[in-house]
């Protein structure tokens, strides 16, 4: 079984793609939505995720949620830029992240996230459940922090993420490396909704939210 057939059959567990930031871990995301046929009657909930309504397509599925609980039965949970909710030591100041990694096989719950680099992001999302690593390009400097069990798999997927697109001629934003697989996989037809918009969908994010007036 190829890595697109396994992701495209995963009831529940974790795809994290994880890259340096403007690599293309967003349009990877959702070409993986169009790319596995499975996905697309599923529903997405989009954790802490602003404008979903506006940004996708109606038949997306999409739908926002700011709460564990409310994220239904069957459906894929995309959580963009992990570490800005989910911190590298998240789970030791709540149980809540735990408990709900917990239950994920139980609701049938994917979820989807990407990471800039998983030393700033909860280990938890890599311990307990079916993870599939989606690596894209990482700057150099970045690989030197990682993780000690993901710095070779990111260092091996930047020679041949760039010698598959080399050697195929496809931009390199549109090749992936998947380690648990050995394969590099190239998504070079992202939705026909993806563009500017979503790939910036956090530009008007605000890291300290202003109180409401009184």
């Amino acid at each position: 079984m190829n890595s697109l057939d396994y992701i495209n059959n995963m009831p529940h567990g974790v795809i994290a793609i994880v890259g340096s930031g403007k690599t293309f871990k967003s349009g990877t995301l959702y070409s993986l939505l169009e790319y596995c046929p499975e996905f697309k009657s599923r529903r997405k909930a989009f954790y802490k995720f602003p404008y979903v309504t506006k940004l996708f397509p109606k038949e997306l599925l999409g739908y926002s949620v700011d709460d564990y609980d409310d994220v239904e039965p069957d459906s894929i949970c995309i959580i963009e830029d992990a570490n800005r909710i989910f911190p590298s030591r998240a789970s030791s100041k709540s149980v809540d992240l735990q408990e709900f990694l917990g239950l994920i096989s139980h609701k049938d719950i994917l979820i989807m996230l990407t990471i800039q680099n998983t030393s700033n992001t909860d280990v938890a999302f890599f311990r307990d459940q079916d993870v599939v690593m989606i690596h894209k390009k990482m700057n150099m400097t970045a690989v030197s922090y990682e993780r000690d069990e993901f710095k070779m798999n990111c260092e091996r997927g930047n020679y041949l993420i760039d010698q598959i697109a080399d050697s195929q001629r496809v931009p390199v934003h549109y090749v992936s490396y998947l380690p648990r697989f050995g394969e590099v996989l190239v998504l070079d037809h992202p939705p026909s909704w993806y563009g500017y918009d979503q790939s910036h969908a956090l530009r008007d994010y605000k890291i300290h939210k202003k109180e409401a007036a009184e």
